[in-house]
């Protein structure tokens, strides 16, 4: 009898000591999921290692997962910031679950300014991920593999199907056929803050796109408080501008080659004069291109494009060019080289009044040692030019000042003495304004900051006052 006790209960324990490794390997596994862990399921490899920062944003994910959601291979760019949000570094990290390898490279990026996005933070985006009902999903998907994928400022073309979470609500659970038909929601065509799941064959494959909650809407791409209204990027060659803060992209239609040489003129990484390209939301696009200055113009959308060559003397390669339009009919643009000693240099500013179709040069603003940075003009008589000097090392730009649409210039003092310490220096002049006989002029930092000062004045050629110092939009794009 005893024995038989015995064994009834050495069973019993068997049971429930598997019963135990069960429910302990379901609870293991279920801690291991994005849905339970959420990014500490991959951060709790990568955190360890010095390079990783205690601040900062993601700047890209793309993670492999099981069936249950259980995290397995993942590429993870991440980007550092201190306590005061100043950039420090970018960190990419390779895990290879097969090999249970962890690559890390630790890098800086230097051709355009890094700031941070509360869209994109570690715990806003652990936040997001913690959400979406993965395992869920996945059982009614016949995908061959799943992979979550992240990157900040999506935007999807309108009427794409998405999977919208965005007011806080539940996502929704739906087959693909049900996902196909919009029953999710389907995208308005402006930037998001978008979380992926495909199958992990890239952009062309299938995928499943969860419209989250942005922490802050403002950051978002289309709010020209926090972008630029006008922009550029170049994609493998292909040179797009934006005149609606990049709400919407139009691609310019140069070639690779053009848009290499057009870069390799300017000598700047890469990267475009500031203010060599024009989009507004009427339609209007126009950049300046090529080794010779070229003026490709679209009044349609950039439906059609016309070059116009402009073809005034320069000793030296057109490294200064600048386009605006003030309406549908008037726009100036200026042009100037950088200058030397032996051979010179030379500065134009000039008009058009048929909505680009012909170009006229108002005069030569050529002053020796001075090179062209910026030109901004209120209405077709009102403007500002700033130079810079050939160290470019002042803390100040030198200021010209026209009351006859560009036919002369004349110096412009401003009272740099009552600028705040927080305006460190200032490049070029940004903008210029008329309002109820009230100028208002707004100097930058070029891509070099972000800090502007505003000056106003009811006498474009005297009696300016400092009014103000904010932080504004640069160049982020690349």
């Amino acid at each position: 009898m005893k024995k038989r006790v015995i064994i009834a209960m050495a069973a019993a324990i068997l049971v429930m000591a598997a019963l135990a490794a069960f429910i302990f390997s379901r609870w293991t596994d279920k801690e291991n999921t994005l849905e339970q862990a959420g990014l500490a399921a991959i951060l709790d490899k990568v955190k360890e290692t010095e390079e990783f920062p205690e601040h900062g944003d993601i700047a890209y994910l793309g993670a492999s997962i099981t069936e249950k959601g259980e995290v397995t291979d993942f590429t993870l760019t991440v980007t550092g910031f201190d306590d005061q949000d100043q950039y420090i570094s970018h960190v990419g990290y390779t895990y290879d679950s097969g090999t249970q390898e962890l690559s890390c490279r630790e890098y800086q990026e230097t051709a355009l300014p890094t700031y941070y996005d509360p869209n994109a933070d570690f715990t806003y985006i652990d936040e997001q991920i913690r959400r979406i009902p993965f395992e869920a999903q996945i059982r009614l998907l016949d995908f061959d593999r799943f992979q979550v994928e992240f990157q900040p400022d999506i935007q999807l073309e309108a009427g794409t199907p998405v999977l919208d979470g965005s007011g806080g609500q539940d996502f929704p659970v739906l087959t693909w056929e049900e996902y196909q038909q919009g029953q999710g929601g389907v995208s308005d065509g402006s930037s998001a803050l978008v979380i992926s799941l495909t199958d992990g064959t890239g952009a062309t494959g299938k995928r499943l796109e969860y419209y989250c909650e942005a922490a802050d809407t403002s950051a978002l791409s289309g709010h020209p408080e926090t972008v630029m209204q006008m922009d550029y990027r170049i994609n493998n060659g292909d040179l797009l501008l934006t005149g609606d803060a990049g709400e919407s992209w139009v691609s310019t239609g140069l070639s690779s080659q053009q848009v290499s040489e057009t870069t390799d003129t300017y000598q700047r990484g890469g990267s475009l004069f500031e203010d060599s390209y024009f989009a507004d939301r009427n339609g209007v696009y126009a950049v300046f291109y090529g080794e010779m200055p070229t003026l490709r113009l679209s009044r349609d959308k950039g439906g059609t494009w016309q070059d116009i060559p402009f073809t005034d003397y320069m000793p030296r390669l057109c490294t200064r060019r600048i386009v605006r339009f003030l309406d549908s009919e008037n726009g100036y643009a200026g042009l100037g080289t950088d200058w030397t000693m032996g051979s010179g240099g030379a500065t134009y500013v000039y008009w058009t009044h048929d909505g680009g179709e012909t170009w006229t040069s108002s005069t030569e603003l050529y002053e020796e040692a001075m090179m062209l940075d910026g030109l901004a003009f209120s209405d077709t008589s009102h403007g500002v030019a700033s130079l810079q000097t050939v160290n470019g090392d002042e803390q100040y730009p030198a200021l010209r000042v026209t009351t006859d649409g560009g036919a002369s210039f004349t110096e412009l003092v401003l009272p740099w003495e009552s600028l705040p310490s927080s305006v460190s220096f200032l490049d070029k002049v940004d903008s210029l304004t008329a309002e109820g006989g009230v100028f208002t002029l707004t100097l930058g930092q070029g891509t070099a900051g972000n800090t502007k000062a505003v000056f106003t004045s009811t006498d474009l050629t005297q009696g300016w006052i400092f009014k103000d110092s904010f932080q504004g939009t640069i160049h982020t794009e690349g």
